[in-house]
């Protein structure tokens, strides 16, 4: 754990490593799992204001092994951030991927993909880097062709899986105009060569229904709402689905190849590394960051238990001579924000279910409920959000979009088009009589968020359970330099994270634990 850009992401990349060659790890498995990084770190990661390598979903490594061997590896992700796939914040970028492939397809195949100059894409606001720069992308798209190899995506897959990342960059630049004639909105002739760029099969999208419900699709023919907007976030609905599914499906196949192939009759040990997103605190704070903090609180307050809790119950229960170290419990926090039925994520999903609700009723209901609460602030002025002082400082929250993305809806036309797509890779899994495990499965509005915080219960059980190893990630400075060790910023992370605490209770307790056999052997 640690803030964002602390080093988790290449720390656990040290660690497999490390484990690897303890197994004295030459054999096949344990190589191809080092390998799935690259591709990874290419549909997850992107570079934000705070590190240019950003994990943008958390992901839980479980190896098991037999013997000193390891015998399978899993995979399990979380909270994949999907809205930076249509919006950026100043400073930062997509996922690396899009950028992979403009330094890396050559003009035969941009071609195929219908690709032309990146500055032209409003999903990666026209921005690309430098000559330096785009060898460096062209080096690493070549990584992600080598690692989707070895995964095991067929030739085809590939082909299909670009072709949808291409899609999603044209489909951003399709904009809307008023049909006067008929009093609904059309896509704007401007844009039907990006509509036709964008069609994984463009006959299916021009010839759909135009009497589409008022939830608003983007399809070649009219689109039925009264204005613009509904159909820009059915637009971008889309984009975020295809993408998310082309995610899911990636580590889906990394599962397939490093699924355990042993006796289901001999039992495994486990080790499990969890690298989750760090905490965030931006000029501008949205859904995502109160998602991403509320994962690093529960954090937080497993290490508390475990170090804390746990380890002056033993002192007491052996009656040692122990003075109680007191420590910054983040407890209300927690009930602040997950308690029921009136915590913040209770009266979110509460709001979410009234058609007539806002983020400003939203916002009117956080004032009135946590009023006088120690741990949650409403915002000043006419300002649209309320803060949270988190175990590691107050966040500002702007509360634009909080209920649109708590929804996570997805029209009902918009969904049509998904199963009746030509292409395997975006047709939902639930259409099939047969479940194929090759596909991540659309989640759609109340069972997207009960699917994410079950699976994040999932885990903290998981880690409850376990015998836990903590590894606190510090960031040198908020530069982005190295070599440089910024002491406030340093000493700022050591409190918050209670690591001064820590260190008490390691000197003062008693951190060595022989068993007897251990002790009289001595």
């Amino acid at each position: 754990s640690g803030e964002s850009g602390a080093g988790k992401t290449e720390s656990t990349k040290l660690l497999l490593q490390h484990i690897m060659n303890l197994c004295k790890g030459n054999s096949q498995l344990e190589q191809q799992i080092l390998q799935v990084n690259p591709l990874l770190e290419a549909f997850g990661n992107a570079q934000t204001v705070m590190n240019d390598n950003s994990s943008r979903f958390g992901k839980y490594i479980q190896l098991r092994f037999q013997k000193n061997t390891v015998q399978s590896a899993k995979l399990s992700e979380y909270l994949l951030e999907k809205s930076r796939v249509v919006q950026q914040d100043t400073g930062e970028r997509n996922f690396h991927i899009f950028y992979y492939m403009f330094a890396g397809l050559s003009s035969e195949q941009k071609e195929i993909y219908g690709l032309l100059d990146p500055s032209l894409y409003r999903y990666i606001s026209g921005q690309f880097g430098t000559q330096e720069v785009a060898e460096h992308w062209k080096h690493k798209y070549q990584e992600v062709c080598n690692a989707l190899d070895m995964v095991g995506f067929q030739e085809q897959e590939q082909v299909d899986m670009q072709a949808i990342l291409a899609g999603v960059l044209s489909l951003g630049n399709v904009t809307f105009e008023p049909e006067e004639s008929k009093g609904s909105v059309k896509v704007s002739e401007a844009s039907q060569g990006w509509l036709k760029a964008a069609s994984v099969s463009h006959k299916k999208c021009a010839s759909a229904s135009a009497q589409s419900p008022p939830c608003g699709a983007v399809q070649g023919g009219c689109v039925e709402p009264a204005w613009c907007s509904p159909c820009a976030d059915a637009r971008d609905s889309i984009a975020k689905v295809a993408y998310g599914r082309v995610f899911g499906w990636i580590v889906c196949k990394i599962n397939e190849l490093l699924a355990e192939n042993v006796d289901p009759e001999v039992e495994l040990r486990e080790i499990g590394i969890l690298d989750i997103f760090g905490f965030e605190n931006f000029a501008v704070n949205r859904f995502e960051q109160l998602c991403i903090n509320l994962a690093n609180e529960q954090l937080q307050h497993f290490f508390n238990h475990h170090i804390f809790q746990l380890e002056q119950a033993a002192y007491k229960e052996e009656g040692l001579p122990w003075e109680t170290i007191t420590f910054n419990n983040n407890e209300p926090v927690l009930n602040l924000l997950l308690a029921k039925p009136f915590g913040l994520l209770s009266l979110l999903d509460e709001q979410s279910a009234f058609p007539q609700a806002t983020d400003k009723t939203f916002v009117d209901k956080l004032n009135s409920s946590f009023k006088g609460n120690l741990h949650f602030q409403p915002a000043r002025g006419r300002v649209l959000g309320f803060s949270i002082i988190h175990y590691a400082g107050k966040v500002q929250y702007a509360a634009r979009g909080f209920l649109e993305k708590n929804r996570d809806t997805l029209p009902a036309n918009v969904r049509g088009l998904f199963i009746s797509s030509i292409t395997p890779l975006l047709i939902p899994l639930h259409t099939h009589p047969e479940p194929r495990p090759t596909l991540a499965r659309v989640k759609c509005g109340h069972e997207a968020r009960v699917f994410h915080r079950h699976s994040l219960m999932v885990l903290m059980e998981r880690m409850y359970s376990a015998n836990p190893h903590f590894v606190r990630c510090i960031k040198p400075n908020s530069h982005k330099e190295p070599g440089v060790l910024d002491n406030q910023v340093v000493l700022l992370q050591l409190r918050y994270n209670g690591l001064l605490e820590t260190i008490r209770i390691r000197r003062d307790g008693f951190s060595w634990r022989p068993s007897f056999e251990e002790f009289a052997e001595r």
